[in-house]
């Protein structure tokens, strides 16, 4: 037996099962069947606590909200189940099937995109939308999660990335690569390896695009963090000292190595700079003072070319 309640104003009827379809607007592809057992055991124990909603299509009944309901009704073998009729068009019903899932946390995250996507064309081309904020206050959905949802998808189709484990905010969070699609994807595929996690995915973005070559290969390499990044570029000047110290990083793996190899690389470079700039070469000249009468040693001096005498003891 089951239990009915009242919504609002709209009447609730009791109508045969095998007259109701299920929703080709439906936004959800897959259903847990689990779940749906779990719910059914629970309409056969307290009965249905919130009717479906459907709308009339010729001699049957199309699902506009409840589908999981419904589902579960012919697991439990309920002839009828109570439905709220509406009078809508496709798009208001593609619109109510969103605001069913969206608000109850039922889509993945493809799922909900490629919905919003296809409910949003539809909605503009009907005038039943008129901007995004239009969409946003009948939905109920943040415009900025709806604009956010329309980009990415549009940037997953110029990616050629349609078939991999993605969610919007990931492609999202890549935006600051928009201009550079090969390295965006290979930071995509990063992430959809599970090397980036998706908090860091943005500040990983934007540490790549500012990185120099040896610093953006080893970020691609996934064998330096983005704090390191940051530091090898702001610390150290020319190629080969980043080169040295990413090669170390490589081969090294310890808490504080980043900062202990920055100082080693820039000391080493800088006595190379100053052995470079006094290096001295004994002639093997061997010169007399004719006033003193001491012996002096003819030195050169690399790489200046300038010469000295040290006294030869």
């Amino acid at each position: 037996m089951t239990r009915m309640v009242s919504i609002n104003m709209y009447d609730i009827k009791n109508i045969p099962i095998d007259r109701i379809r299920p929703n080709p607007f439906q936004p959800r592809e897959t259903f847990d069947k689990d779940k749906i057992i779990e719910l059914a055991n629970s309409i056969k124990e307290f009965g249905l606590i919130q009717p479906i909603i459907v709308r009339k299509t010729g001699e049957t009944y199309q699902i506009i909200a409840g589908e999981r309901r419904w589902r579960a009704f012919q697991f439990v073998e309920i002839k009828e189940i109570p439905c709220i009729i509406l009078d809508v068009d496709d798009t208001t019903t593609m619109e109510l099937s969103l605001v069913e899932n969206w608000h109850r946390l039922n889509l993945d995250y493809k799922e909900s995109e490629k919905f919003i996507v296809a409910l949003y064309e539809k909605g503009v081309q009907s005038g039943h939308y008129k901007s995004l904020e239009d969409m946003a206050k009948k939905t109920s959905i943040p415009r900025s999660t709806i604009s956010t949802i329309i980009s990415a998808h549009q940037d997953r189709k110029e990616l050629g990335i349609e078939e991999q484990e993605l969610t919007y905010q990931d492609i999202y969070r890549t935006k600051p690569l928009e201009n550079d699609p090969t390295l965006r994807k290979s930071v995509l595929s990063l992430r959809e390896k599970g090397k980036i996690s998706a908090t860091d995915l943005r500040d990983f973005s934007i540490t790549l695009k500012k990185a120099s070559p040896p610093v953006k290969e080893a970020l691609l390499r996934n064998s330096i963090s983005t704090e390191e990044a940051k530091i090898i570029d702001t610390e150290l000047t020319t190629a080969r000292e980043r080169e040295r110290v990413v090669k170390y990083l490589e081969s090294e793996r310890s808490s504080d190595r980043v900062a202990f190899h920055v100082d080693f690389i820039k000391k080493v470079e800088e006595r190379k700079e100053f052995e470079a700039e006094f290096i001295e070469t004994a002639t093997g000249d061997i010169w007399i003072c004719p006033i003193c009468n001491k012996k002096y040693r003819l030195i050169h001096i690399e790489p200046t070319g300038r010469h000295k005498f040290e006294e030869a003891v």
